[in-house]
Formats: C-alpha cells, structure tokens, sequence
C-alpha cells in the first residue's frame, strides 16, 4: 500500500490550538502542487478539504491527528519559492495585528485581490477557512473563526 502514499514534504510547524496550547513540530504538505511548480503552499494545502492533518510533535516519533475546527493558529517555516515571489510582485501589502480570544498575532496581509477590493474586509470574507499572514520566513495560518478583532498596523497601533 505504500505505493498509493502522496509524496510529501515536511516543515517545520508552530501550532496553537482552541485551549492556548502551544506544540512545535512538523507538518506535511503534498510535494507536488497541482497548480504551479513545486510544492503545494501550506495555506493550499490547510484550505482544502478535509477535517484533520497529521502533525508530527517536536521529539516523538508518532504523528497525532488535528482538527483544523480547533486550531487557532499554524505557523509554517516556508519561504516563498520564485513563482510565488513573482506573483506577489507590486501587490499591496498591510501589517496587522489579530487577537483570537487571549492570543495575538502579527504579520503581513498580503491584498492579492482585484483591483477595487482590496480592503482587509474584502481578503476576510473570502471563502478560505485559514487567513495567511506573512512573518518573515514563516506563513501564520489563522483560523477565521477563531478571530476576534483584526487591527490594521502593528498591535497598539
């Protein structure tokens, strides 16, 4: 049965759940993205279908399954590849600050909207479960209902 696995590629992952437990790991995104070369992006990968990921906790050996419904937020150490930089080029980019409950988050909206809806309310109320934030070399993957306020700029700003 082996052969019948997705080939996969792991990184490093930070994940936040509904009860503010905090578990550093790896995740597993498909190595062939069926969209554009390369691997499949984490927020394409978190956005899909499905109900739970496999998530392999820092120092064991055996992965635990995840309902994404309680994940607040997933950090993904992922650099963007060359396509995606070029996609992004001359997009409109915004700093923000997102409380869920007690949690925080900070980072980079990235607007990739068309032209005319390109406010923070506009990228919210898109159908995609996660919200992608952009924190240097790491993608935040912010459940949308988890989120309680949403601040444009940095937190206190």
């Amino acid at each position: 049965m082996a052969e019948l696995r997705v080939p996969t590629v792991s990184l490093p992952a930070e994940v936040v759940d509904s009860g503010g437990r905090h578990s550093t790991g790896q995740v597993f995104v498909p190595a062939l993205a069926p969209a554009h070369s390369g691997a499949t992006r984490p927020e394409e990968w978190i956005n899909t279908g499905g109900e739970f990921f496999p998530f392999l906790p820092e120092g064991t050996t055996n992965p635990v399954i995840l309902n994404k419904d309680q994940v607040v937020m997933l950090a993904v150490g992922a650099p963007p590849d060359e396509d995606e930089a070029q996609e992004e080029e001359g997009l409109p980019r915004l700093q923000v600050s997102i409380e869920c409950g007690e949690q925080r988050f900070e980072g980079t909206l990235l607007l990739d909207l068309r032209e005319g809806h390109r406010r923070v309310l506009d990228y919210l109320n898109r159908p995609e479960r996660f919200l992608l934030l952009f924190d240097g070399s790491r993608r935040l993957l912010v459940r949308k209902h988890a989120i309680t306020r949403l601040h444009e700029g940095p937190e206190g700003g």
